[in-house]
């Protein structure tokens, strides 16, 4: 979710949100040492893998979107002084044009050998991608929380589960910004442990003259608090089924409704800003930023502002679940998932790029540049400054990734349902002129239109 300030969701070309110790050298002694793989062409399935660096000069092709240099630049900076032979070559587009240009990358006579993966259904169809299964088994990929690695997953042409084929350099990482001043003014000493307890606060936020919750619906960001809502209503597999497209997944279920209900209960109570439909991303910052707004619905590629601009004011926690105790989910999507082309000549050495990801030196780089860190909730946590907004925001990255709670945004479920249903939709629904089982079903059925089934 890149420059994600000024858009409400993370674009399709981000699959656009982890804590612990498989350290490349750990992993390492997983299968017998040899040289580095330069199988041949479009050999999509290797059985025969090593996680032995070669000490001969290898040169690697990386290709990325421009608004992940500055990470992919670190990454790949710590990764060569590790394997001083390596070399890794990048190769930035324009994040606006990796969605045209990656599928011509990949399908290359001679491709990168790290690639972003826009789609991992496309990627697979023509075999195009290595198959990771046997990768993921030497290196013990299998250890990383499940939700991790789900969406980088494809069995007969859908996403979600099945072989491995990408695993990604961080994660985007979503749930509520709060306001510690006005928190404390309302009496909130810890995060909200159910949805009740969260609408009690915002309506003391209100009648104190204040916004309960920020949300700005002019781009689509009425959809943010109701998919928060949605993942723990219907359950992490369940959306991400419907957003990898799963034969028979539906939205319209009375779980959505719920969340739905929810948020319409919400806006008709005055919780949420006047002329929702009017206000987009900059406004709804502009607004939390001026004290006015108690919760803000949002992501971590605000954390940074927010530190700068409110200075230990502002905290974060995951949407809390429905009762207290139940497990706590999150719209959570890679900053890039990288796989392997088939054609690579080097799958060896670019796996052992892709372990490195999830590196305790890595994971410091991911966080350093924002983004939350792959792996395990047992490795040490990153360093990062007491009391800062990130803190807050990689604390609850680790409780929804402890829980199997990340999930892919909804926005992305087809290339065009989010100005066409999305958006739309939910600006009727929170203008009053639709009701929430309007809003499902109308979403429900341009979904189905846009998959043609």
């Amino acid at each position: 979710m890149h420059n994600a300030r000024r858009s409400p969701h993370p674009s399709r070309r981000t699959v656009l949100g982890v804590i612990g110790a498989l350290s490349v050298a750990g992993v390492a002694a997983c299968s017998a040492p040899g040289p580095a793989s330069t199988s041949g062409a479009a050999d999509s399935t290797p059985t025969a893998v090593s996680t032995s660096i070669t000490t001969a000069p290898v040169t690697l092709k990386l290709y990325d979107g421009q608004g992940l240099k500055a990470l992919d630049d670190a990454l790949i900076a710590a990764f060569t002084k590790k394997h001083p032979n390596v070399t890794i070559t990048p190769t930035y587009d324009p994040d606006n044009v990796t969605t045209q240009n990656q599928p011509r990358q990949l399908a290359s006579a001679t491709p990168p050998d790290l690639i972003r993966v826009i789609s991992v259904t496309s990627g697979t169809k023509n075999n195009l991608l290595t198959n990771l299964d046997a990768y993921a088994t030497a290196y013990g990929w299998d250890q990383i929380p499940a939700s991790q690695l789900a969406q980088f997953r494809a069995k007969d042409g859908v996403a979600g589960s099945g072989s491995l084929f990408a695993k990604a350099s961080g994660f985007t990482m979503t749930g509520l910004y709060y306001n510690k001043k006005l928190a404390q003014q309302v009496g909130m000493t810890t995060p909200p442990a159910s949805v009740d307890e969260l609408t009690t606060l915002m309506g003391k936020a209100k009648a104190a003259g204040l916004t309960g919750m920020v949300v700005a619906n002019k781009e689509g960001g009425g959809v943010f608090p109701y998919q928060l809502l949605l993942n723990t209503a219907m359950g992490p597999d369940k959306v991400s089924q419907w957003v990898f497209n799963a034969q028979g997944a539906t939205i319209n279920n009375a779980e959505s409704v719920a969340a739905a209900t929810q948020v319409d209960s919400w806006n008709k109570a005055g919780l949420f800003p006047q002329a929702i439909n009017a206000l987009d991303a900059n406004a709804a910052d502009a607004l939390f930023a001026a004290n006015k707004g108690l919760f803000f619905p949002w992501g971590n590629w605000d954390a940074a502002n927010l530190d700068k601009t409110m200075p230990g004011q502002v905290g974060f926690f995951p949407m809390p679940p429905a009762t207290p105790g139940g497990k706590v989910a999150a719209m959570s999507d890679a900053a890039t998932a990288f796989g392997i082309p088939s054609k690579s000549q080097n799958k060896d050495v670019a796996a052992a790029f892709l372990d490195f990801l999830s590196s305790d030196e890595a994971r410091q780089i991911a966080v350093d540049n924002g983004f939350m860190p792959t792996g395990l909730a047992s490795q040490p946590a990153p360093t990062i400054k007491p009391g800062s907004v990130l803190a807050d925001v990689t604390k609850a990255f680790a409780a929804v990734s402890a829980d199997n709670g990340q999930v892919p945004f909804v926005q992305n479920a087809t290339a065009g349902i989010s100005n066409q249903a999305w958006t739309p939709e939910s600006q009727l629904m929170l203008a009053g002129k639709s009701t929430p089982e309007q809003f499902v079903a109308n979403v429900q059925a341009t979904y189905e239109d846009e998959l043609k089934r």
